[in-house]
């Protein structure tokens, strides 16, 4: 049965016994898992060794310089007894490293640019016989050019001539053509090159290296398994919002954009992705007292003055209402020499934000994501939901009618923040974005007009008059009608927003007139005033007119805002 060893990272020296410990190089090692975060990762580094009995280090060179080493830490199994010492690591900048991969980057870039100027070599061999051509076929035709030999064509030759010549003037330029092609590749491929060449110059390469200590009584196979945090790792999920308007049914895929650049590959890995936020810190700060205290600022208006009267050099300053003043030509030295007592530095604890649960999601399938910061979508899985689809209609703005799928998201996972994609019957509608939402809560998606519901707004009245015996006050009042017609072949669900004036003047009354106002309507919907809401069910080609009156007084001699 193998033994399990679980080391938490030390940056302590090594201790005694493993001071004069036999170098093992971890050079098989590959990274197999990485929990990725909203800013960094986790990586599991594993290798497998065969480790002779007595003390020995195993060393990970050329790990990037984008590791905490803070993070580090080192878990492994044997069928022998090891032990583990503390790990040490350090940052090297050597030319050994930078050498040899320059070497081979300037190797490649010699032989690309040879591959370029044999097809610049190429192309300028095509432009000159495409001008000795053209040339041939334009002298042909005027006999104007005495440099060239005299050209003696029978009639019956010009036809299969003109063909020649277009033949062969056509086979230039596709060749041309093929050759730009090849050289724009190459011309990529050399900046990709020149680029790292110039990186190596800026970061010389700097990696870390880390070593772990170890002994055993006997001879084993260690299986050693070395994880880290690295930066510039990060995540973000996308989502596919897919509504089947025959069956009203919603489909919500989840996804996860991934990209890192750490400089190491992610090759044939058990990726994760997590929504804890490491870097948040854990605990909120402690509260301090809110001091307060009253000064006279009379005594402090008179201090002034004579301060600044007698010493025009002199900075005044209050605290808790007594006078002090320093010396801005002092040298700070003396400031530094109070008798007051100096106090320790204090530490701002870091504050944490956390929506009270933290997720992992676990990639079934084996991941590869580019080190070059290039975004990898990797689906992370469908949601369920209960979902009703509605037709929203705001007839104020738009007399377009837009198709709205309510949804209720179930299970026990939330939906995190994130951008979606709107299919409807298949056909992409358009994007939007999902907020935070926990199960049982509700969301609107909209998913574009919907012309087989026909809506029109007339307004019947828009009349100011005056009213009142003795003191007359002015009267504005409007009345609209909505007329709505379902052409689907199926029945709907009509939901209607209007918006009616709202006084913030005791001034100003306000009244929605109930005989000219369809009944069954919601006020102050959502909480908002003066936004009623009308919900109802359209039979299959049926209409439905939806009416509404308001009027709105105010007193003579005034102004109104906002109609």
């Amino acid at each position: 049965m193998k033994l399990n060893i679980t080391l938490l990272i030390s940056t302590a020296l090594l201790s005694p016994t493993f001071a004069y410990a036999d170098i093992i190089p971890a050079d098989n090692s590959k990274i197999i898992a990485a929990t990725v975060y909203m800013d960094r990762a986790t990586v599991t580094r594993q290798a497998t060794l065969s480790i002779p009995a007595g003390s020995h280090s195993v060393t990970f060179s050329n790990l990037p310089l984008t590791l905490l080493p803070d993070s580090l830490r080192a878990e492994g199994r044997a069928l022998a007894s090891v032990k583990f010492g503390a790990v040490v690591f350090k940052q090297v900048m050597a030319s050994e490293i930078v050498e040899p991969r320059t070497n081979e980057l300037n190797g490649q870039l010699e032989s690309l640019n040879d591959q370029k100027n044999i097809l610049n070599g190429e192309k300028t061999a095509l432009d000159a016989k495409k001008l000795f051509l053209t040339t041939i076929g334009s002298q042909a035709a005027l006999r104007t050019n005495e440099n060239i030999a005299e050209i003696n064509l029978k009639p019956e030759q010009w036809t299969s001539a003109a063909q020649m010549l277009y033949t062969s003037i056509n086979d230039v330029m596709t060749a041309g053509v093929a050759i730009d092609a090849k050289l724009r590749e190459l011309n990529k491929q050399i900046n990709k090159v020149e680029s790292e060449i110039a990186l190596i110059g800026i970061n010389q390469y700097s990696t870390y290296t880390v070593t772990v200590p170890l002994e055993t009584p006997t001879a084993t196979q260690l299986t050693l398994d070395l994880s880290y945090q690295v930066t510039a790792a990060s995540w973000n999920p996308i989502y596919d919002a897919r509504v089947n308007t025959e069956s009203s049914k919603l489909e919500l895929i989840q996804y996860g954009a991934v990209r890192q650049n750490s400089g190491e590959k992610w090759e044939g890995i058990k990726l994760t992705l997590s929504t804890a936020q490491p870097q948040r810190g854990t605990s909120l700060p402690n509260l301090q007292p809110l001091w307060v205290d009253l000064y006279d600022s009379k005594v402090y208006e008179m201090s002034m003055d004579s301060t600044l009267s007698s010493n025009s050099n002199v900075v005044p300053s209050m605290i808790s209402g007594v006078q002090k003043s320093i010396n801005p030509a002092a040298p700070q030295t003396e400031v530094l020499k109070s008798k007051e007592p100096q106090r320790e530095a204090e530490f701002v604890e870091a504050t944490v934000e956390t929506g009270g649960f933290v997720s992992e999601y676990k990639i079934p399938s084996v991941a590869s994501i580019s080190p070059d910061g290039t975004e990898t979508k990797v689906m992370v899985g469908t949601f369920a939901t209960d979902s009703a689809l509605e037709i929203h209609i705001k007839p104020q703005l738009s007399t377009d009618a837009f198709l709205v799928a309510n949804t209720k998201l179930k299970g026990d996972n939330p939906i995190l923040p994130g951008s979606v994609s709107l299919f409807r019957d298949g056909a992409f509608v358009g994007k939007s974005n999902l907020p935070l939402l926990r199960p049982d809560e509700e969301h609107a998606l909209f998913f574009g007009a919907d012309d087989q519901v026909s809506v029109k707004r007339k307004t019947l009245k828009d009349e100011r008059t005056e009213a009142g015996m003795l003191l007359r006050d002015n009267i504005q009042e409007r009345h609209f009608v909505t007329e709505i017609q379902n052409l689907h072949k199926k029945p709907v669900k009509i939901v209607v927003k209007e918006s009616t004036p709202v006084s913030r003047n005791n001034k100003i009354s306000t009244e929605i007139l109930t005989d000219k106002t369809t009944q069954g309507f919601e006020e102050d919907y959502a909480n908002i005033k003066g936004l009623l809401k009308w919900e109802f069910n359209l039979d299959a080609k049926a209409n439905k007119d939806l009416e509404l009156g308001w009027k709105v007084t105010w007193p003579k001699d005034t102004n109104l805002s906002g109609l």
